[in-house]
């Protein structure tokens, strides 16, 4: 049963994009806020099924355009299709070592915003492009490629913590049977 993982990774969406809007040394200090989602929707889309990817692209989009000056459900549909790609593939993706999981968040981090830009210049938006937002994207590649690093253990270890274990056997599992053509030698 994966509700109590699916229920878990919302929390985690939840607080995250909290703590990234609400925090503001990031911004000080980089002139940028913090995305949490691109490498929490990586994560996720390695580990779980289709259904908490969906569940978590909805809810994750609908908070962040609550707590932000975003279009409402922007990101709704890039983290959905992130999502959705890395989950048809992650039998393919190498995911086990950190610098391939490094580079798995820092590529989620440069998509999701292009395609959310694509998608606010298909709406007729005029958002506020210039040569800050080139060093902007920059060092939400390099927050996400971080945060990845964070998230994956994170999310393998809900993940295996509401697994079913297996009942303990009546009898003794440890006896080996060994099988001849004779009985006795």
């Amino acid at each position: 049963m994966k509700a109590f993982l699916t229920i878990t990774i919302l929390l985690v969406a939840l607080i995250t994009t909290y703590a990234a809007s609400a925090w503001s040394l990031p911004l000080q200090m980089l002139g940028t806020q913090l995305d949490p989602l691109p490498p929490l929707m990586l994560a996720t889309a390695l580990r779980t099924p289709i259904t908490t990817i969906a569940i978590l692209a909805i809810f994750a989009s609908l908070t962040q355009s609550a707590l932000s000056s975003d279009p409402l459900g922007l990101s709704l549909l890039p983290l959905y299709t992130l999502g959705f790609i890395v989950h048809i593939n992650s039998h393919n993706l190498l995911h086990h070592h950190i610098g391939s999981r490094f580079a798995l968040g820092a590529i989620a981090g440069a998509m999701i915003p292009l395609m959310s830009l694509a998608l606010l210049l298909l709406t007729n938006k005029e958002p506020l492009i210039g040569w800050f937002s080139l060093w902007q994207w920059a060092a939400s590649i390099l927050s996400s490629g971080l945060m990845t690093l964070i998230f994956y253990p994170l999310i393998e270890w809900l993940d295996k913590s509401v697994e079913e274990q297996p009942l303990a056997a009546p009898f003794d599992t440890t006896t080996t049977i060994i099988r001849h053509r004779r009985f006795h030698e």
